[in-house]
């Protein structure tokens, strides 16, 4: 559906409403018949154009949402890797014999690499493209994949896991920034939260290939996706953001008229961003480094609000119950078939990560962190509660039960917290800044989950799996707090009014610029409630 600003603007040319005219006797009867028919005509194509131009917007970002799946799915590979290494369920030996500190490590090595690969990102997001970098991506993870197929040795395992994390680091900003350049406004918060379905895809399809089938089966099968996303992204324009930044200025243009669907509406755009880039330019010194601008106004608070909610997010758990899920789903008793409980999570969590994105074109985000916050933090510290109260006491039925319920709810709640990281380094970093911020996020995120899910058996150990609830639960708390006094409304804003919402002097969402606006809308009525 195209926006009302749109619709003003090709008003201009192509007036929707019917305009009657006085026709002289002596003219042609049917002057004012054929008139209605010619309005009526460029009405329907209009509307034609604005179809294909949101059809071509979906096309490009589901050609990054093959990538992101082909990159899900090592991140659940070690929840199917570790059980059949450490033989169980099995009356064999493992082909690869594992300890704990050596399963530990296969867990997190995808982590530990996946920051050299988002370091190294962003400059290339910036100097190659968006779209380039993507395809790069795709050679890491197609030889981290086949490594693992053919692993003989404990450090062949490192070596997969390394590669397949170094390849998930460098799709992670570039798919992100990618989409929030290419989207429409009222487009984005779908388009933009999509990957991480996919990374919910590739899970689950992990998850499900590894319940009946070899590891090595498993990882062979890992080779499909990459290759068919690289064949898929060969065909989509480069970010129109990007390729203007580059002087690029035809090349552009055709690729804002494939994204919008008529050329009109894509000059539009495109002189606007030009204006934009100009005054940036004009204010910008040619000397400043990348240190220099980060450390501006524009760019300080973002990144502050992005880091600080990335940390709390990591230690809510989002990615721990993902690596370890048959673990932690074992201490809840052995009445049940724990890789199939696995897949049930993966299952539950790549609906809630599709109904989320629905949610984002109609749910305002700070509402949605807000509630996910709290809804995550609730269920663990009620699962942490019960399993205080049954500490000590034979499992029965009702464990079963109670701490499924939690665990899924805590999932369906906390899948919020897993897409927001993403969606905000799309839509609120600077555009001369956006590809290298992203990339050094991302890889400062990594490094943090790292370090999480290393230490994870040994917190485990130490605090037993009540207490690591309860931290899930404290730090997703805090993540509703922290939201809902920093983060700004981005809900059906252009990335340059976001940008000029941060080059305010206020910090607290509060005490904002009533003026922040929304893009023109039926909604328009709802902004001064946001």
């Amino acid at each position: 559906m195209a926006t009302k600003e749109r619709e003003d603007e090709y008003s201009k040319i192509a007036p929707t409403k019917l305009n009657y005219q006085i026709v002289p006797a002596s003219g042609n009867l049917n002057t004012s018949s054929n008139l209605y028919q010619q309005k009526q005509c460029d009405n329907g194509h209009e509307h034609k154009t604005i179809k294909r131009g949101i059809y071509h917007q979906i096309i490009s970002t589901c050609a990054v949402l093959l990538l992101s799946a082909a990159c899900g799915m090592p991140i659940g590979y070690s929840a199917v890797l570790l059980p059949q290494l450490s033989g169980v369920g099995t009356n064999s030996t493992p082909e690869i014999v594992i300890d704990i500190e050596m399963g530990s490590w296969i867990a997190s090595v995808h982590s530990l690499a996946t920051p050299v690969g988002s370091f190294l990102s962003g400059p290339m997001a910036d100097y190659i493209g968006r779209r380039s970098t993507l395809l790069v991506s795709v050679i890491p993870v197609f030889i981290g994949w086949s490594i693992l197929a053919l692993a003989q040795s404990y450090p062949m395992l490192l070596v997969g896991r390394l590669l397949c994390g170094f390849a998930t680091g460098i799709l992670g900003g570039p798919a992100q920034v990618y989409i929030a350049e290419t989207a429409e406004p009222n487009l984005r918060g779908l388009l933009i939260g999509a990957p991480f379905v996919s990374y919910s895809v590739g899970i689950l399809i992990v998850y499900a290939l590894g319940s009946s089938m070899h590891w090595r089966a498993v990882a062979w099968c890992g080779n499909f996706l990459p290759a068919l996303a690289a064949v898929a992204i060969f065909f989509i324009p480069e970010s129109p953001a990007w390729l203007l930044r580059h002087n690029k200025l035809e090349k552009a243009r055709k690729a804002l008229t494939f994204l919008r669907g008529n050329d009109i509406f894509a000059q539009k755009e495109l002189n606007n961003m030009t204006e934009r880039l100009e005054k940036e330019k004009a204010t910008t010194k040619t000397n400043e480094n990348i240190f220099q601008l980060c450390c501006q106004r524009v760019a300080i608070k973002p990144l502050i609000i992005v880091i600080v909610f990335s940390f709390l997010q990591i230690a809510s758990g989002t990615f721990i119950v993902v690596f370890y899920a048959i673990d932690i789903i074992s201490e809840f008793g052995a009445g049940f078939d724990t890789k199939e409980a696995a897949i049930w999570t993966a299952v539950i969590r790549t609906c809630c990560t599709l109904i989320f994105c629905i949610i984002l074109l109609f749910v305002r985000r700070r509402i949605i962190l807000t509630i996910s916050g709290i809804g995550s933090g609730l269920s663990c510290l009620i699962l942490s509660g019960y399993m205080y109260m049954r500490e000590g006491q034979p499992k029965v039925g009702t464990d079963v039960i109670v701490a499924g319920t939690c665990l899924m709810i805590y999932i369906a709640f906390n899948t919020a917290l897993m897409v927001m990281p993403g969606i905000m380094i799309g839509e609120l970093f600077p555009a001369k800044i956006r590809g290298r911020t992203a990339g050094g996020v991302f890889a400062a995120m990594n490094v943090s989950l790292f370090a999480l899910t290393k230490m994870f058996p040994l917190i485990h150990m130490s605090i037993k799996m009540k207490g690591v609830f309860i931290m899930f639960g404290v730090a997703s708390i805090l993540v509703s707090i922290f939201m809902y006094l920093f983060q700004p409304e981005t809900k059906g804003r252009t990335l340059e009014q976001i940008e000029d919402y941060f080059n305010e002097n206020n910090w607290l969402w509060f005490k904002r610029d009533k003026t922040y606006k929304l893009v023109p809308t039926n909604d328009q009525k709802d902004d001064t409630k946001a």
